[in-house]
């Protein structure tokens, strides 16, 4: 038997040039399939849709989830299918004639109940109805288990052994080349552990499994553990991802080049990956890359990108896919995303809907130099305005990755000085090597911790100190946006303030930003409230006549 959400990503795409798949649905589409099928409340768990419109909406057409089918009709109301009360799908045509003798096909999918009933899907713009009767009918036929999953998650987002068996691939790899993990592999490995955030733990894990190839587990043993860990109808997405991870830290001590990539081209059957669609991971690494070079503009990034996207469309992978760890510049998933966004690129290619939760924040609608070419006109500063937004992304997760080095010495020189001290060691030599380790790394923590103070003091800057709940509530009612009310609201607290009422002072109760949050949570706290408009009067005006009149 086979699992419902992967059936439906891979096959329903080829019913219609109007299918759209998770993870790249663009936003719009989303949010309005959501709210006129129903499914606000289940945003997330939405495969894919069908937009049966014909300016783009997606308010009617169809929407799948791991348990049901909605259809919606011009002009009716949603009607929704549990695939667990749908006996069989069957393509029909009814054959009419006219008063004048003129023959008339329609052609309907029909949907026979368990309880006998019947219902057709019709209307539908530019759709095979042979083919989509056909996958449906295998989809409740052949389907087991209909349940209904996440759809939009990045890896860093996923579980942490699953994160480590990633890695520790990327490890074999670099170990198969010629038995050690050099300092340019090693520095690649230690940018995508960033990425991924992996804990104190699993980041000691692998530098162990870093040290010697004579811990390496089975390349098999490792894919066999990210299936297991892996979301069945995400596992596509991951393979394509380490693939790109893989070639990526080969090409870093290849001066580039991809030729003779020997671990990949033994083992490619294992990975599940076509030749297009190792093509189309080498192109958005080449696109990462390009970002790089003083001459690559705002403009050319954006011609990189539609070209990227031209190719995954080809491919018939989604774009997000290919970015599922982020980009091997350094680019987090979310930097990815708010770049995007801000070329404008976002929501066309997919990536507003590529993520959710605090893990990665959707970064809707991140703008921060939209519209500057409009008000200053388009000179060489302008062209590469925007493009600065992702490269400081690659600074900041440089940076973050030299703090996690930082705290990473610390607890081996701690392991390493408790290592001695049980051994009761007393040569003077080493005694002072390990005054030394211990003053040196201690100085570079403290220089660190006092640099991630200023920072999250920085980006508190960001976010309110004091909530507006309503606020709040009236720029999260699009269905992307509703999860990040709840997000937001549990970074704050109530607490009692003495506020000052003509010649009274009295108690009032306020929300206030908890004390102590982590730097990088908070990053993508300020991040949430960048992408829902909390500082922009037009936004917050726009959500609450939309609160009104809703």
């Amino acid at each position: 038997m086979q699992e419902i959400n992967t059936f439906i990503k891979e096959n329903i795409g080829s019913v219609s040039k109007n299918v759209f798949v998770a993870p790249g649905i663009p936003e719009k589409k989303l949010n309005n399939a959501a709210k006129s099928m129903g499914l606000t409340d289940r945003v997330n768990t939405i495969i894919a849709i069908y937009d049966n419109t014909l300016f783009g909406s997606a308010k009617d057409g169809l929407a799948f989830t791991g348990e049901h089918l909605v259809f919606k009709p011009m002009f009716d109301d949603p009607m929704i299918f549990p695939y667990n009360d749908i006996e069989k799908v069957d393509y029909v045509e009814y054959v009419s004639t006219n008063d004048k003798g003129k023959e008339k096909k329609e052609v309907v999918v029909e949907l026979l109940r368990k309880d006998g009933s019947c219902n057709t899907i019709d209307g539908l713009i530019d759709c095979d109805y042979r083919l989509l009767a056909e996958i449906l009918n295998r989809a409740v036929t052949e389907c087991d288990n209909f349940e209904e999953e996440n759809q939009i998650v990045t890896l860093a987002e996923m579980s942490e052994t699953l994160k480590v068996a990633y890695v520790k691939v990327i490890a074999n790899m670099a170990f198969a080349d010629d038995g050690e993990v050099d300092k340019k592999e090693f520095s690649e490995i230690l940018m995508l552990m960033t990425r991924l955030e992996l804990t104190t733990e699993s980041r000691f894990e692998l530098r162990s499994y870093l040290s010697s190839e004579h811990n390496q587990v089975p390349l098999v043993d490792l894919l066999a553990t990210i299936d297991a860990e892996c979301v069945p109808s995400h596992n596509k997405a991951v393979k394509i991802s380490l693939v790109k991870d893989l070639i990526s830290t080969y090409m870093s001590v290849n001066d580039g080049s991809y030729e003779n990539f020997a671990f990949l081209d033994e083992h490619q059957a294992l990975f599940g990956v076509s030749d297009d669609e190792v093509e189309l991971a080498l192109m958005a690494i080449k696109n990462d890359f390009n970002m790089l070079r003083e001459d690559f503009t705002d403009d050319a990034l954006k011609r990189g990108m539609k070209e990227l996207s031209a190719k995954a469309g080809a491919v018939g992978v989604p774009l997000a896919a290919v970015y599922l760890s982020g980009s091997v510049v350094g680019l987090s998933a979310a930097g990815m995303t708010s770049g995007l966004a801000a070329l404008g690129l976002g929501g066309a290619l997919g990536f507003s809907s590529m993520a959710t939760g605090i893990g990665v924040a959707v970064l809707l609608g991140v703008g921060a130099y939209k519209g500057i070419k409009h008000f200053t006109g388009a000179n060489e500063l302008d062209k590469t305005k925007r493009r600065e937004l992702m490269l400081n992304e690659v600074i900041k997760q440089t940076q973050a990755t030299l703090s996690l080095l930082i705290n990473d010495l610390n607890y081996i020189t701690d392991k390493f000085n408790q290592a001695v001290a049980s051994y009761g060691i007393q040569d003077a030599k080493v005694q002072k090597l390990m005054k030394m380790m211990t003053s040196l790394t201690g100085a570079a923590d403290v220089l660190s911790r006092k640099s991630g103070v200023m920072q999250n003091s920085c980006i508190k800057l960001r976010c309110p100190i004091k909530l507006d709940e309503a606020k709040l509530k009236s720029l999260t009612q699009e269905p992307l946006k509703k999860q990040f009310y709840a997000l937001v609201m549990g970074y704050y607290q109530e607490v009692e303030e003495e506020v000052q009422q003509g010649d009274e002072t009295v108690n009032v109760t306020v929300l206030k930003i908890k004390p102590d949050i982590p730097t990088r949570e908070l990053d993508k706290l300020a991040a949430v409230f960048d992408a829902i408009g909390y500082f922009k009067v037009a936004d917050v005006i726009k959500g609450k006549l939309s609160g009104i009149f809703s």
